[in-house]
């Protein structure tokens, strides 16, 4: 299952987001006298995971092992571009680097301890490391570990560690890389390069609850599909605020019945109904204590499964699906404020983002979508959609269903809980045509939209996968390894031309939403701060 891949268009938190220029509150971590009390979160759904190597939804991989868990770099607690950037955690200071850029040297801190006593070391780092790598696990951090030396070999099943990581002491770990990789320390802050005591087992289903954390709170419970409890690690010793003495989930929960609950301060965090936020905004105001909006580095999109009759090869169909796709009309079922139209990979506010003016933001276009299909394009002329049964989705299927009937295209809707739909997406082999998805930026960096989701080749595996359009293009696979190894304004120019060039081109998706984060809190939340990363700083927050 893949994070970033988001929860719900109408999450309290929604994946990653840029601060809106003109609600920036004031950066703020560290201590806060306001300590104690429980924190209570609704979710319209599960956890994916609780396990670090597997988990890949925003709430989990994003913000719960953001206070879980503390890598060799993390980021900092504050709002703004500030927080973005990797910044020693348990390493006592930024790596030292090779002239070649290769080996990266880290040390680490002395005498720290997981939540159950087991000692963080480099030897917890190379296991982690080692386990996520195991072809087992089919994790998706292995999208991330390519650069490591003998990630490949580990990957399919011909070694048994990362012949690159290698813990030289107790306190010395050295990872060398196969390649050069300008974004290495942006993915080490990634919660895949979690820590974890040696020894913690295999478990391609992922670790139950209490999963060791190092970092300010630890998992304490999970009791699928009911609850969970994120508790102060009695271990930590850092200097990252632990404000509340535990953050409770309750899981699916309605949107609507959220709102209530958090209305009547019955609950302090949740999800909200996209018909209700213009009337939230009248009563609250926005950002003057209960409500709140920020702007995300994340978009919605449709992908075409390229593995399956209908899209493979077919060109064609998929701009054509473009220039049909209402992009307005998808856009208003995410209700007021909801974000803006796209028609492109890259979000606003990426760097390498240009406006390129591919399909039409105005509306749906149906006589132009025709125009570009031939004789057989339509192929069986039926579709099969995935979709979630929460949020704006199923408005959204509709919408797209509409728009694919008028170019002669039927399509069939199956809705699921918002896991399983994940989970299906992510499977090769699902009998599905298209599929709806959100994409948040793990690190402010386009190949974390770019390749990540349509890189092919050995990028593409049985199962977790965050390539759902199943994009496996032997020109674009190698335009996109060659612009991860570039650095600076050619490395964004490249990914700008890329994300031009799929969309005109093999058009693998139909994005349509660049989203705004909004949020609602109890009048017991305090001090509330939001991390472009991590959504909601459950560990800054104070409750009353």
């Amino acid at each position: 299952m893949k994070r970033r891949t988001l929860l719900s268009v109408t999450m309290v938190v929604i994946g990653t987001s840029l601060l809106v220029a003109a609600s920036f509150a004031s950066a703020a971590s560290g201590k806060s006298d306001a300590r104690g009390g429980t924190l209570r979160y609704d979710l319209t759904t599960d956890f994916d995971y609780v396990d670090p190597a597997l988990a890949y939804f925003s709430h989990t991989f994003g913000q719960m092992f953001h206070v879980t868990c503390e890598k060799l770099l993390g980021n900092q607690d504050v709002e703004g571009e500030a927080g973005n950037r990797p910044t020693p955690q348990v390493a006592t200071a930024m790596p030292t680097v090779s002239r070649d850029g290769k080996t990266y040297t880290f040390t680490l801190k002395s005498g720290t301890q997981f939540s159950n006593g087991a000692p963080v070391n480099a030897q917890a780092f190379v296991y982690a490391w080692n386990r996520a790598a195991n072809p087992k696990m089919s994790s998706p951090a292995q999208t991330f570990m390519d650069v490591i030396l003998g990630a490949q070999a580990v990957f399919d099943g011909k070694a048994q560690t990362l012949a690159g990581v290698k813990a030289l002491s107790a306190t010395k770990l050295q990872v060398k890389l196969s390649r050069v990789a300008p974004d290495f320390l942006s993915r080490v802050a990634m919660a895949f390069f979690c820590p974890l005591p040696v020894g913690t087992p295999v478990v391609p289903e992922g670790l139950d609850a209490p999963v060791p954390g190092n970092g300010p709170y630890y998992i304490k419970e999970w009791v699928k599909g009911r609850s969970a409890i994120v508790a102060r690690n009695p271990n930590y010793k850092g200097n990252r605020s632990a404000n509340v003495d535990q953050i409770s989930y309750t899981m699916r929960v309605a949107d609507t019945a959220s709102r209530l609950r958090l209305e009547r301060n019955e609950t302090d965090l949740g999800a909200v109904p996209a018909a209700a936020v213009a009337e939230l905004v009248q009563k609250y105001g926005l950002n003057k204590g209960r409500f709140f909006i920020r702007k995300n580095l994340v978009y919605w999109y449709l992908a075409f499964n390229h593995d399956q009759p209908l899209f493979k090869g077919n060109n064609r169909l998929k701009q054509a699906m473009n220039h049909a796709f209402d992009r307005p009309a998808a856009v208003r079922q995410h209700g007021f404020l909801g974000g803006g139209r796209t028609d492109q990979i890259l979000p606003v506010g990426m760097p390498g983002y240009r406006d390129w003016n591919i399909y039409s933001l105005k509306g749906a276009n149906p006589a132009k979508a025709k125009s570009v299909l031939k004789a057989g394009d339509l192929r069986s002329a039926k579709a099969v959609f995935y979709s979630s049964n929460s949020g704006a989705i199923p408005k959204v299927a509709q919408v797209v269903q509409f728009n694919a009937k008028q170019i002669g295209l039927d399509v069939e809707i199956k809705q699921f809980d918002r896991v399983v739909q994940n989970e299906k997406s992510g499977t090769r082999g699902e009998p599905f045509d298209m599929t709806i998805e959100g994409w948040g930026a793990d690190y402010p960096d386009p190949s974390n939209f770019i390749n990540v989701l349509l890189l092919g080749g050995d990028n593409i595996k049985p199962e977790h996968n965050t390539n759902v359009a199943y994009f496996n293009d032997a020109a674009f696979n190698k335009r996109m390894l060659a612009a991860a190894l570039l650095s600076g304004d050619n490395r964004y120019k490249t990914y700008g031309l890329l994300d031009r060039d799929l969309m005109k081109g093999p058009a693998p998706q139909a994005p349509y939403i660049n989203t705004n984060a909004r949020i609602l809190v109890s009048e017991r939340v305090k001090n509330y701060k939001y991390h472009t990363l991590a959504g909601t700083l459950l560990n800054v927050v104070t409750v009353q």
